[in-house]
């Protein structure tokens, strides 16, 4: 090979690796579910704008949920139908025989519960169900957990690369005191999100993802005063044609 050859595959060699490093220490436009950074390729400690998509407006889904305590087990199958920060619909079964034990819907910060076999219809603000519960946590947010996405801020957040969890993490503060952990996993996927304020933490974990949507298909979901209970929603269907109906009455 001539000199003059060597000469220019040396330049492009030069300026492939400085495109490289450029992109390894985080310049560069932000990452996409189509294009992510695969673990091979980045150090730890970089830091970059990612975008997490909500591609559907309608969401039906049909999971299982199991809610384990020290009494013992409990299982119900639980219809979900959900507009995209919007309405969020739930009709609940018992998983042994089907029977219908109630129905609920939330619209933006308000929400019903209606239970003909327990003889039981609410209705009320997150703040109405404190009272109640002594969590409160806003209504909008429960839509958003669900179907994997981030709560109380932008869909485009800057996130630190942690080799050792092989995670792209973010830190941010919400509304009365909270923060929010967030972790994605290299397909930028929901891998956890932790809600903690002075009273209370809550830990979601996503355990499995739905590949055709990107949506979660097993969650667990902890309380760090209970320890010793344990919620699993595991979703056996998705449909996304939309949109559905959500029908409720007291």
């Amino acid at each position: 090979m001539h000199d003059e050859p060597r000469h220019i595959l040396r330049i492009a060699a030069h300026l492939f690796m400085g495109v490289a490093m450029a992109v390894l220490t985080g310049c560069g436009g932000p990452l996409s579910i189509e294009k992510p950074l695969r673990r091979e390729k980045i150090s730890d400690g970089v830091s970059r704008k990612i975008i997490v998509e909500d591609r559907f407006a309608w969401t039906q889904s049909f999971t299982r949920i199991s809610a384990e305590t020290p009494d013992g087990q409990q299982r119900f199958r639980v219809q979900v139908r959900s507009k995209q920060d919007s309405i969020l619909w739930a009709a609940i079964s018992d998983d042994m025989i089907g029977l219908r034990v109630g129905k609920a819907i939330v619209i933006n910060d308000s929400a019903a519960f209606s239970s003909t076999l327990l003889g039981v219809e609410w209705t009320g603000s997150a703040h109405d169900l404190a009272g109640v519960t002594g969590i409160e946590i806003p209504f909008q947010y429960l839509n958003r957990l669900l179907r994997g996405q981030l709560i109380g801020t932008n869909d485009a957040m800057r996130y630190r690369y942690d080799g050792n969890g092989d995670h792209w993490v973010t830190q941010y503060a919400i509304s009365r005191g909270r923060s929010v952990t967030v972790a994605l996993d290299r397909d930028l996927r929901m891998s956890y999100v932790l809600i903690e304020d002075p009273l209370e933490s809550v830990f979601i974990q996503y355990k499995s993802v739905d590949e055709e949507t990107g949506y979660p298909s097993i969650i667990e979901i902890t309380v760090k005063s209970q320890p010793d209970y344990k919620v699993t929603i595991e979703v056996t269907e998705i449909r996304t044609e939309g949109p559905f109906n959500t029908p409720f009455s007291l």
